[in-house]
């Protein structure tokens, strides 16, 4: 199953100070897609967590760090 999700585009305030920012996006920066296909697994997460406990977060959130960091 793909699922879609919609992003929303935001505009810089500063686009005349900051011109690069128009140009390119910074090394290693995300690339914004129109459609992103997100794993359904993800999605349950991104639907659920307004409503999960604090310490449930907290656990994910480490869990995702220690992943990252190895």
């Amino acid at each position: 199953m793909n699922l879609l999700i919609k992003s929303q585009s935001v505009t810089p305030e500063n686009t005349e100070e900051n011109t690069q920012s128009s140009n390119r996006a910074a090394q290693g920066a995300a690339v914004e897609h129109e459609n992103a296909v997100i794993d359904p697994d993800l999605l349950v997460i991104i639907e659920r967590w307004p409503d999960l406990p604090d310490a449930l977060k907290a656990g994910i959130v480490a869990m995702i760090q220690t992943a990252k960091s190895k």
